[in-house]
């Protein structure tokens, strides 16, 4: 291993001084430079040093430091299980909430992708058992034989004006997302967690679409399948592209149409909004400025493509708009004392899916 500052063939490994590391609690064996530096006093300070991998390890086991890849630094720690149950979930909850780089990636394969996914398989039985009986019971799933339905995109004749096919393309972003970030934190290394995450979210997304096509009021839909697809792409691009997460969300705002639709996010489009966001705050010119609290939006939604609104006898539009509105992140992040707890990490996560109402200047509004 050459000092040469942070560069390693395969992996860059760091070193964070640590009392309380576990013995042998190395996360990569591979050889990688290190500063020498920072191992004083434990190993001579040469002008230049190589270190095996069985070496890397013996200076793990001596319970001075932890040795980490490069891209963990700065990741939250897995937190150490407790004898209370309610401190283990709580602890579970915040170490899920925080956010884990994913931009890594390297040499895949369906090896790769099995064990990820084995990591979250909890998850993937819940999400499927879940959508299973939501798609019984409010879809129709298994009420006629199999069909295909050609729907359109965004037309004026369309049944829905686009909505379902943004309503597609953001449900296979966040699932996506989950995936990602879920994996993320139960493996040991979170490179390529951004391909599986994104397949995982496509596996899922394509799993109802093809029971749609059991469906009597619904049936296989390939335009669904490619706003399906946009989605899940999306994610990846938003995990790996450099600087992407930081300029740009995907977010869903629903207002119930109360007149002619009980509460459902789901499919009352006509309560929908899909937005994105493009935010000051990512750019490096504008992140010490006012304007990092500013963010520059373009979002669509549609009245009267429903069942309800039109027997209520709304009249059809599409509506796309362009607002001006508030980084809610940004502002929270200004009391650090909240957004470093529960709640305050919380409700990050939920402003990065979700635009709250009223927090944004538009060309258009809700009637």
């Amino acid at each position: 291993m050459r000092k040469s500052g942070a560069a390693a063939v395969g992996c860059v490994l760091s070193v964070a001084l640590s009392g309380v590391a576990d013995a042998g609690e190395v996360v990569s064996s591979s050889a990688a430079a290190f500063d020498l530096a920072t191992l004083q006093p434990y190993i001579p300070l040469t002008s230049e040093v190589v270190l095996s991998s069985d070496e890397i390890v013996a200076l793990g086991k001596q319970d001075k430091f932890e040795i980490l890849p490069a891209s963990a630094v700065g990741d939250p720690v897995r937190p150490e299980r407790t004898n209370s149950p309610v401190a283990n979930f709580i602890n579970g909850v915040e170490y899920n909430l925080q956010h884990i780089d994913v931009s890594q990636n390297g040499d895949y394969s369906f090896e790769v992708f099995w064990d990820q996914s084995k990591s979250v398989k909890w998850d993937i039985l819940a999400l499927y058992g879940g959508i299973t009986l939501f798609g019984v019971n409010n879809w129709d799933w298994g009420s006629s034989g199999y069909h295909f339905e050609s729907e359109g995109w965004f037309g004026e004749d369309t049944k829905y004006g686009g909505m379902d096919k943004l309503g597609h393309a953001y449900t296979g972003y966040v699932v996506s997302q989950y995936f990602t970030q879920r994996i993320a934190h139960s493996v040991d290394d979170p490179t390529n967690a951004a391909i599986t995450g994104a397949l995982l979210g496509m596996g899922f997304q394509t799993y109802i679409e093809f029971f749609d096509g059991f469906s009597g009021g619904h049936g296989f839909s390939y335009e669904d399948l490619i706003a399906d697809g946009i989605g899940a792409g999306f994610s990846f691009l938003r995990n790996t592209v450099p600087g992407l997460a930081e300029k740009v969300d995907f977010r869903l705002e629903y207002w119930s149409a109360s007149d002619y639709h009980d509460w459902d996010p789901f499919t009352d489009y006509d309560g929908q909004r899909y937005v994105l966001a493009l935010k000051l705050s990512g750019f490096e010119k504008l992140d010490q400025t006012p304007l990092r609290f500013v963010e520059l939006q373009a979002g669509y939604y549609t009245e009267g493509y429903t069942d309800e609104s039109r027997d209520a006898g709304v009249e059809p539009t599409r509506n796309p708009y362009l607002a001006v509105g508030l980084n809610l992140n940004e502002l929270l992040g200004q009391a650090p004392e909240v957004a470093d707890t529960l709640p305050g990490m919380a409700a990050s996560t939920l402003f990065t899916y979700w635009q709250p109402p009223y927090t944004y200047v538009s060309t258009s509004y809700h009637d």
